[in-house]
């Protein structure tokens, strides 16, 4: 059985996101605070 380990980047942003050090103020700002619920507030808006 043959196997293909081929790297695949899920998008452009993770990438970014990842080259983004762990203490930058908006990475510890982003785990800190959840604000999924703005996508269901503004669901209809878009």
């Amino acid at each position: 059985m043959l196997v293909n380990n081929v790297f695949r980047q899920n998008s452009f942003y993770t990438a970014l996101y990842q080259m983004i050090p762990d203490n930058h103020i908006l990475k510890q700002i982003d785990s800190a605070i959840d604000l999924s619920f703005v996508n269901d507030l503004l669901a209809d808006r878009y």
